[in-house]
């Protein structure tokens, strides 16, 4: 019984449902995702930093905590393969 009522639901949906036209829905999200992109671009345009912050003593004082990357050897070149097929 489920199974009928389910084909029958995705008939209907195929065969005689009005489909939506893709190009109207393509070209109104594209508007609107140009329009998002256009926006940010206008308030990182506004955006100013102030170049007397790299010479003040505070930011002279920090430190660079980073840690060396030290090189490894390569593992196998098949990881997953079974330990002696190689």
């Amino acid at each position: 019984m489920t199974i009928l009522l389910a084909l029958g639901f995705f008939g209907y949906e195929m065969f005689w449902k009005n489909p939506k036209p893709l190009a109207e829905s393509a070209d109104s999200s594209a508007e609107i995702v140009g329009e998002d992109i256009l926006i940010l671009v206008e308030k990182l345009r506004a955006v100013s930093i102030d170049q007397s912050i790299f010479s003040s003593i505070l930011f002279k004082s920090l430190k660079d905590s980073s840690t060396a990357i030290i090189s490894e050897s390569k593992g196998r070149l098949n990881p997953f393969a079974t330990i002696g097929a190689e």
